[in-house]
């Protein structure tokens, strides 16, 4: 009995330092534009003071942007039609002075070095004209765009990550839901 116990209170220390508090994102702004028969998209991912003063102290941050096309019924569930992901890592060194942030969209990497942090998060978290899809593809009816963005923490060990599994696996995460408009 007493090494069962040991043993939950090992877990439960351990669950406590890999733990972070919600430090992340405040609020998601979105705009949805029609140009040249493409639905594009522009967002703006607001953080909180402590994910950037964590990012300028050296903590390395993990940002997931899944933006979805949805149609809408009235009677059934929406449709999913289209979505995009994109991934940005803001990785930190303050000793040196260089913050990069990698950006991953699909297959596409692209990588920007900053010597300023407050620059290197505002690059990171402005998503400008994603492009959605040509709208002459779609068929008629409403449609809404769906903006979810997580801040990742840490991964746990895999072994504490199955023993551990009421962690969650994210600091927070938002989602934002655009008006509805019609299409095509």
């Amino acid at each position: 009995m007493r090494t069962f116990l040991s043993c939950i209170s090992i877990i439960f220390t351990l669950s406590f330092l890999f733990l972070s508090p919600a430090f992340g994102i405040e609020n998601v702004l979105l705009e949805v534009h029609r140009v040249n028969n493409y639905l594009t998209i522009n967002s703006e991912i607001i953080p909180s003071e402590d994910f950037m003063e964590d990012f300028k102290s050296g903590l390395s941050k993990n940002i997931l942007v899944t933006i979805e096309l949805f149609k809408k019924w009235s009677i059934i569930p929406d449709e999913f039609i289209k979505g995009v992901q994109i991934q940005r890592n803001l990785l930190s060194d303050p000793i040196k002075g260089e913050f990069t942030v990698k950006s991953q969209e699909g297959s596409i990497l692209f990588e920007k070095r900053f010597k300023n942090a407050d620059d290197a998060i505002e690059w990171a978290l402005k998503l400008n004209s994603v492009k959605i899809g040509d709208v002459n593809q779609f068929e008629k009816g409403r449609y809404y765009i769906k903006v979810t963005v997580e801040s990742n923490i840490k991964k746990l060990p895999s072994v504490l990550e199955h023993i551990l599994f009421f962690i969650p696996k994210y600091e927070k995460r938002i989602s934002k839901e655009s008006e509805t408009f019609r299409l095509p």
